[in-house]
C-alpha cells in the first residue's frame, strides 16, 4: 500500500506565520523611528547647547573687557558707558586680534550690543568719537539671527557701600564709573521653539571710581 505524505501549511498556519511577519515588521519600524527621534532631539539639543555656549561667552566677553575711558565736558566728565534695559554701550579691550579695522586698531573700541527684527546685533565704533553713543555708523554685523530679545540689567554699588541694588539704566550723564556687572537674559526661537538662556552675569574688573 503506497502512503502520499503531504507536508504543508494549513490555511489557518499561513494567516498566524504572515501576521507575526507583520507585527515583526511594525515594531522594527516602530524602534527605528524612536531611534531617528531620539538621535533628532539629541543633536538639536547638542545645536542649542552651542548656540547658547557661544552667545553667552561672546556677550560676557565683550562686558568684562568694559573700560572706564571717559571724557571731560564743561559740565562735567561723561564715562563712555551707556545702559539701557534693552541694549548696552561701552568701550572694551576685549578685540579680536585678526580685526583690522580702524574700530580695532587702537586696542580699544565702542561697541553697542541691541536686538532688532534682523537679530543679535553688534554695533562697532571708534572708541573716542563723541557719536559712539548714536545709533548710527560704525560697522554693524548679525552676531545670531535667533534672538529676539535682550534684557541687561546694573548692578550699582556707591562708593560708600559694600552691596548694590540691580538697576534697569546706566545714564553716563549721571554716572561716573561703570556698574560692577552686568546680568543678562536673553531669549531666541530655534526651530520654531521660543528658548530663554539661564541669565548670565557678567563681572566688569575695572569699575572702580579710582580708575579716573
Amino acid at each position: 500500500m503506497k502512503i502520499t505524505n503531504n507536508k504543508g501549511f494549513t490555511l489557518v498556519e499561513l494567516v498566524i506565520a504572515i501576521t507575526l511577519s507583520i507585527i515583526i515588521i511594525i515594531i522594527l519600524f516602530a524602534a527605528m523611528r524612536l531611534g531617528y527621534k531620539s538621535q533628532e532631539k539629541g543633536t538639536e539639543k547638542a545645536e542649542i547647547t552651542q548656540k547658547i555656549r557661544i552667545i553667552g561667552d561672546r556677550i560676557t566677553w565683550l562686558v568684562r573687557g568694559a573700560y572706564p575711558f571717559s571724557i571731560r565736558k564743561p559740565d562735567g566728565q561723561k564715562i563712555f558707558f551707556e545702559g539701557k534695559s534693552d541694549q548696552i554701550g561701552f568701550v572694551t579691550t576685549s578685540i579680536d586680534t585678526y580685526g583690522k579695522g580702524p574700530e580695532d586698531l587702537a586696542g580699544l573700541k565702542w561697541v553697542s550690543i541691541y536686538t532688532d527684527n534682523s537679530g543679535l546685533k553688534i554695533r562697532e565704533k571708534v572708541f573716542f568719537l563723541e557719536d559712539a553713543f548714536d545709533d548710527s555708523g560704525g560697522k554693524v554685523y548679525v552676531f545670531d539671527p535667533e534672538v529676539k530679545k535682550l534684557e541687561f540689567e546694573y548692578l550699582d554699588i556707591p562708593e560708600d557701600k559694600e552691596q548694590g541694588d540691580w538697576i534697569s539704566e546706566w545714564d553716563p550723564d549721571e554716572k561716573t564709573y561703570l556698574p560692577s556687572a552686568v546680568r543678562i537674559k536673553i531669549s531666541f526661537e530655534h526651530n520654531g521653539k521660543d528658548i530663554s538662556i539661564p541669565e548670565i552675569i557678567a563681572k566688569i574688573n575695572a569699575y572702580k571710581k579710582d580708575t579716573f
